[in-house]
């Protein structure tokens, strides 16, 4: 858990993970030069799990996190932010997880999000696609919250999270894993994550982009593609849940989504299904606007070359759907 003045919230933060049924981990809080009194309501738990490491100065976020990471005992690795809160029961269900499906390298949950007073917001990010088209999902968006997450520490690439890639560092780790092992969202609400002011998230919108624009320069190498400013445009705004409502970008999202798919055809990066279907998703999403106010839009979408497949196979998969909830 890095620690830079958290002290409104890391009380509830501590005493969620300190509260779980599984018993058996270490607590390693790393103090990256607060100057508030983080540090002192964690000492005042009394509790001989926790370990406290003090950074000389301030040094981030990707620094604390590693030094957290290397100063760790156990086998599986579970990254914690100082303002989340954890469902008592979170370990538990993971780990068992985990101790079953020895194919899978980590686990994450669904999460529910909460505000500055820890009231519940109402939203909810219920991710719930298979594991095998995860890959192919964060080459559009992170999929994965970092304080739900539990990794086995075998899994971890080298230097664990990448110097350069501060806030957006898990979003990186995450594909590095996810190329060469399994990883899913276990499908229950195990996390409760804080939105407040004085998140990285809402205080640093530009570094956060610039930071994004990394991560795409990075995931896309793969495909041999360098985004140019307009594609990143669009990334930024599929990563960010938002519609395009102008038919020009429209059309160039689909050329660029089209370029996506002719690529990973020839290279075999991703599982061409899993992509097709992940691509889909994400255009109908980036779209939606445009179709839904122009419902003759939806014929020439879904009958074009790049939505052909997947639209078949989504009308197939709702149709199994369908004849399950028969049965």
């Amino acid at each position: 858990m890095p620690v830079y003045n958290a002290a409104p919230y890391i009380r509830e933060a501590v005493q969620s993970l300190l509260d779980q049924t599984y018993k058996d981990f270490e607590l390693i809080v790393v103090d990256d030069g607060c100057t508030d009194q983080s540090i002192s309501i964690v000492e005042k738990f009394g509790d001989d799990r926790i370990r406290v490491l003090q950074n000389e100065k301030n040094s981030g976020i990707v620094f604390s996190r590693n030094r957290g990471t290397a100063a760790a005992h156990g086998r599986y690795i579970a990254p914690f932010d100082a303002d989340d809160i954890a469902r008592k029961d979170k370990f538990e269900k993971q780990i068992a997880f985990l101790e079953k499906n020895p194919d899978f390298a980590m686990i994450g949950s669904w999460v529910k999000l909460i505000d500055e007073q820890g009231r519940a917001t109402g939203k909810k990010w219920k991710v719930n696609a298979p594991p095998e088209r995860i890959p192919a999902i964060l080459l559009f968006r992170n999929y994965f919250a970092q304080s739900a997450m539990v990794i086995r520490r075998e899994v971890l690439p080298e230097g664990y999270y990448s110097k350069g890639y501060d806030v957006v560092e898990d979003y990186k780790m995450w594909i590095d894993i996810t190329r060469h092992h399994k990883a899913w969202n276990y499908p229950d609400y195990l996390l409760f994550y804080r939105l407040h002011s004085k998140s990285i998230t809402n205080r640093e919108e530009d570094r956060m982009h610039a930071r994004d624009k990394m991560i795409f320069r990075y995931i896309f190498r793969d495909l041999g593609i360098e985004p140019d400013e307009p594609a990143m445009s669009m990334l930024l705004k599929i990563k960010e849940g938002g519609a395009l409502s102008d038919k020009h970008l429209i059309k160039d999202l689909q050329s660029f989504l089209t370029h996506i798919i002719s690529q990973n055809t020839k290279l075999g990066v991703y599982n061409h299904k899993d992509l097709v279907m992940a691509v889909y998703n994400r255009y109908i999403k980036a779209s939606y606007d445009s179709v839904i106010s122009k419902p003759g839009n939806l014929k020439s979408v879904l009958t074009t070359g790049l939505h052909a497949t997947a639209f078949q196979a989504l009308v197939q998969k709702n149709n199994r759907k369908k004849n399950q909830h028969k049965l």
